[in-house]
Parts: C-alpha cells; sequence; structure tokens
C-alpha cells in the first residue's frame, strides 16, 4: 500500500529483531464488533494481533476488545476517529458514503476468489484509484469476503430466475439490482437479523457469502443454494491517520511489518478456506441443496442485467465506469496471476 511501503517488502510472518525501548509500550486498543467466538476473530484478528504483540515485545501492546457495543457497523470509523479505539475491523459497504469509490468491490459478476480480490484491491489502493476514500484513515490491510452467493429457504432454486416474486435480503445497491433486474424484491436487513426474517417468513431468501452461514447458523433457515458471482465484499482494518502519524517510529515500524498487500492477500487466501468450510457445512445439511449456477443463468445475468448493475455503479460514484474497467482489469490480471479459470 503506498502508505505502508515497508509492509509491501516485509512478509507478514518476518520476525523483527529484538527492539529495546525505555518508555512504556504503545498501547493500542482493537476493536472488532463481533463477539468473541466469530469466526472472523478466531481466524483473522486475533491471530493477526497476537503475531503484532509477539514481534512488537516491549514495544506496541494491543488489547483486543469485542462485542457490537463498543465498535458496530454503524460507528466503526467514528469510534477510531474519536480515539475511543485505535485499531478496528468494519466493512466498507456499511459506510458507503465514506468509500464510495472502494465500493466498487462490491460489483457483482466479476468472477474471482477473495484471494484475487485481495491482489488486485491492492493494487488499485497503491495506484490512487480510490481517490480520497482513505484520505483520513490508514488500512493496516484488507479483507476481502468471497462472491456472495444465492440461497432461499423453501421452493425450488434450480435457476435464478426462480427467486421471481420472492424477498430476497441483500447487502448493498448492487446485489438490489440483481433482485430487482430478476424479479424479485430486494430487503434490507443486517445479516444479524436474517436469521430471523428468514425463519418468520419476513424474507423468502438472501444474497450472502457461504462464510456467514457457520457464524450465523442460517443453514437452519435455508434450504436450497447456488453459488454465484453474485458481488464481494471488503472489510479492513484500520487506524486513524492522525493516530497513525502519532505512533513512536519503533511502533509503526512493527505495524508496517504487519500490514499491506502481503497481510491482505494472506487474508484473502483464509476468507477462501472458510467459504469452502461454509459451503462444505451447509451441503452436509439434510435436506439442503447446493449447486453452481448454471453456465446459461450466469450468461443471462452476464447480459442486461449485469450492464444494469454497472450503469448504475457508473451513475452514482464519480468516474465509475472507468474505474469499474479498472478493477475487472485488475480482477483479470489476479486470477490469471493465481492460475484461476
Amino acid at each position: 500500500m503506498r502508505q505502508l511501503s515497508l509492509g509491501l517488502l516485509l512478509a507478514a510472518t518476518t520476525a523483527l529483531a529484538p527492539i529495546s525501548a525505555a518508555a512504556e509500550p504503545e498501547r493500542l486498543m482493537v476493536g472488532t464488533g463481533n463477539i468473541p467466538i466469530h469466526p472472523m476473530n478466531l481466524r483473522v484478528i486475533i491471530p493477526w494481533a497476537e503475531r503484532v504483540a509477539e514481534q512488537g515485545e516491549g514495544v506496541i501492546e494491543l488489547v483486543v476488545r469485542h462485542g457490537p457495543m463498543l465498535v458496530n457497523n454503524d460507528n466503526y470509523v467514528d469510534r477510531v476517529t474519536d480515539d475511543v479505539v485505535q485499531i478496528a475491523f468494519g466493512m466498507l459497504v456499511f459506510q458507503p458514503g465514506r468509500f464510495p469509490r472502494s465500493l466498487v468491490t462490491s460489483v457483482p459478476f466479476v468472477e474471482g476468489s477473495a484471494e484475487a480480490a485481495a491482489i488486485a484491491m491492492c493494487r488499485l489502493y497503491e495506484e490512487g484509484a480510490f481517490g480520497e476514500d482513505f484520505a483520513d484513515v490508514v488500512p493496516l490491510f484488507f479483507v476481502p469476503f468471497p462472491q456472495s452467493s444465492l440461497h432461499v429457504n423453501g421452493g425450488e432454486l434450480s435457476s435464478v430466475t426462480d427467486i421471481a416474486g420472492r424477498k430476497i435480503i441483500v447487502g448493498s445497491p448492487t446485489a438490489a439490482a440483481v433482485v430487482t433486474g430478476l424479479g424479485g424484491t430486494p430487503l434490507s436487513i443486517p445479516v444479524y437479523d436474517n436469521y430471523q426474517a428468514l425463519q418468520l417468513g419476513t424474507a423468502d431468501g438472501n444474497i450472502l457469502p457461504f462464510t456467514a452461514f457457520p457464524a450465523f447458523n442460517l443453514h437452519e433457515v435455508t434450504t436450497a443454494h447456488m453459488a454465484a458471482p453474485l458481488g464481494g465484499a471488503t472489510g479492513m482494518v484500520f487506524m486513524s491517520r492522525a493516530r497513525w502519524e502519532a505512533l513512536t517510529p519503533e511502533a509503526r515500524a512493527v505495524l508496517e511489518a504487519n500490514s499491506g498487500c502481503d497481510v491482505t492477500r494472506e487474508v484473502g487466501a483464509i476468507m477462501d478456506a472458510w467459504d469452502a468450510e461454509g459451503r462444505a457445512m451447509v451441503a452436509a445439511q439434510p435436506g439442503h441443496t447446493v449447486i453452481d449456477i448454471p453456465p446459461e443463468d450466469l450468461a443471462l445475468l452476464q447480459g442486461e442485467i449485469a450492464q444494469a448493475v454497472f450503469d448504475g455503479f457508473a451513475q452514482r460514484v464519480e468516474g465509475g465506469a472507468e474505474l469499474l474497467a479498472q478493477w475487472q482489469e485488475a480482477m483479470a490480471a489476479a486470477r490469471a496471476e493465481l492460475g484461476e479459470n
């Protein structure tokens, strides 16, 4: 990343030489916004914090705090800006007014793994493609989520056209456009309320990656699933720029060694594994069906519906058409680098 050049040169697992410091270690609070046993904490945030603590012993101390009372989807940027916590995890899609250009990573029908998205996201970030989105914050690393898939509770799901007339929970304007284009009704319901909405029949289905299913037990309120490139999502672990610049040089060096594109790519691979495990868990449930999107359905989506979605993004974001082309090009290059078909 541009601001973290050292982090690009050092691998995430590089052990720093022992650092002597007469002063007290820099103490930073990390807000996850998740319940303690959430897979995001166990797979990504806690191991990262432990690595930082080990490499920065005597220089930097991270205190990890969980739960939405401290940090949540609505306030995670403000909590960091106000120095309530010094580092936080948050999803860009929940702050669309703050990170409008970065939401190009949520556009559907751009195929590729989370690891590919990690590579593409970092390259565009380094090139300055996101403009002023991150002017006031310093991303330590990005958290690219796998592509969202389609899930319904009851009824057939052999084609994407089966959601016509159904109420489908979505998490972004682009996902809403997809549902509308297929004749469904998009609903905006937070992921932590999906279970109840599906259980009570308020919603008939949702669009989410399989990573969400173990964390929220959504396999209990869905029955049919279609893996499809219905849009990704990106989170980040970050600091405010002011707090970053106030760090001691020693503390900053520790964080730089555990930041940047190497760490982002590592996290992308973790997210892909998590998604695969979630899909396998869902497929093993009695009465569940899990299929890949039929080629003719993908062709349908990538036609007029994709064009409508892309046009909508271009209208909402200044220079959106050019940015979308950059994202598609970066994803194609990343997929080629990883040998993805």
